[in-house]
């Protein structure tokens, strides 16, 4: 009896060892997908309470590559929500290695594709997911809605409700914008586009979050603009992450 009872222990230990490393390997597994524990010091909170997020959508494009080179110059971190159905997807890998966060926009940015049911945006949300994860290793649980969460091009206030409600159970962040370039649309031009960020001064709180596209050649042209006009308003720059403070446009 005493021979078994032995026998149980010594195999309840070996079982309890093999599980602790497990979950230790586990642990590395999804550490080492996690682009905040490679550039922390791109997601410390700083004693500021003044941060700006700079963000650009639609990419990656031929433009990619030299907002980023302007970032680094600067020493500044942004955030980039990007879409699949562009030949530069290889660039999503020099937005991470670069210490800059990738969000998840769409794969095709089609609204009426997309919002056509929740099933439909969520088949186009793993494709683009997928997509950044096979590009970069890096599962992002960050999204920007194509047109913002208050959109109405292909889209019914309910259905936005019940997309904003389901994204959050399922895990993931949605990101708007208070401060709008206006780049892809309204501006012809960098200082347009320029104007249209200082115009919103009086409204600028603790914390902007400035909505650009990296699929404009003035982008590139305005953005070291922007960067030296909010670095002398005081702000900090940080990326977007899960517990960044967000903001929610409201119908």
């Amino acid at each position: 009896m005493k021979k078994t009872n032995m026998l149980a222990i010594v195999l309840c230990l070996v079982v309890l060892i093999f599980l602790s490393a497990f979950d230790l390997e586990e642990e590395d597994i999804n550490e080492e997908y996690s682009y905040n524990t490679v550039f922390p010091e791109n997601y410390t909170h700083p004693e500021n309470p003044k941060m700006v997020y700079l963000t650009f959508d639609d990419g990656p494009t031929e433009y990619t590559p030299q907002i980023i080179d302007i970032l680094n110059q600067h020493h500044v971190p942004a955030t980039f929500f990007v879409v699949g159905d562009t030949g530069y997807t290889h660039h999503m890998r020099m937005i991470v290695e670069n210490g800059h966060a990738i969000g998840l926009h769409s794969y095709n940015h089609d609204f009426e594709q997309i919002y056509r049911s929740s099933e439909a945006f969520f088949n186009d949300l793993q494709k683009i997911d997928d997509i950044v994860f096979n590009e970069t290793g890096v599962r992002s649980m960050i999204i920007r809605f194509p047109g913002g969460s208050s959109v109405t091009r292909g889209a019914t206030k309910s259905t936005m409700n019940r997309l904003k409600i389901e994204v959050i159970e399922k895990g993931y962040q949605y990101f708007d914008w208070n401060c709008d370039s206006s780049d892809s649309k309204g501006a012809q031009s960098a200082s347009g586009a320029f104007s249209n960020i200082k115009s919103r001064e009086k409204e600028f709180g603790d914390i902007v979050i400035v909505l650009m596209h990296d699929t404009k050649k003035i982008t590139v042209e305005y953005l070291p603009r922007v960067i030296e006009y909010f670095k002398t308003l005081g702000y900090d720059f940080l990326p977007l992450s899960l517990d960044a403070p967000a903001i929610h446009h409201t119908w």
